[in-house]
């Protein structure tokens, strides 16, 4: 007897279910499409009268092959005599590291004591020539650049 009430519930549940999904499966949908316009403004005409820009012109229309890099090195000759016709002192300042933060607060100390010097790079080392008059002017380089903990020592050159 259970058998029949809970064989005929399931063919209910399953007829039910079949009704439901084949509604649900045949109904008529309309779908209605729209399609956007597309309007393609027209490029705007740039009109430069100015003659400025005309370098700018030259250059785009150039090939790439004509392009030449600039060099890598610059000769320059400076003239160091005095107002008096004589040569001034020159010092090297040597330095215990030459990292990029060590050469950034030397070129800083430099600039702050309103110092005349030169950076040169020989092999892969940064040589940093100072002019100066006289050497006890430079032993306050050598004081600021050991706050920065930077080992440093004033040697008379000539150049």
């Amino acid at each position: 007897m259970q058998k029949k009430i809970l064989g005929t519930f399931f063919l209910i549940l399953f007829l039910g279910m079949a009704f439901l999904l084949y509604k649900l499966l045949n109904q008529n949908v309309e779908v209605k499409v729209e399609l956007a316009k597309v309007e393609t403004s027209l490029p705007q005409e740039v009109k430069d009268n100015s003659r400025e820009n005309v370098w700018i012109k030259e250059m785009a229309q150039r090939d790439s092959r004509e392009f030449v890099f600039p060099v890598n090195e610059l000769f320059m000759q400076i003239d160091l005599r005095g107002p008096d016709g004589t040569k001034p002192k020159s010092f090297k300042l040597v330095i215990d590291k030459a990292d990029r933060y060590s050469l950034f607060c030397i070129i800083q100390t430099l600039s702050s004591l309103h110092l005349s010097y030169v950076v040169i790079k020989e092999d892969k080392i940064p040589v940093v020539y100072i002019e100066e008059k006289s050497l006890k002017a430079l032993e306050k380089v050598v004081q600021e650049l050991e706050k920065y903990d930077i080992k440093s020592k004033i040697i008379e050159v000539w150049l």
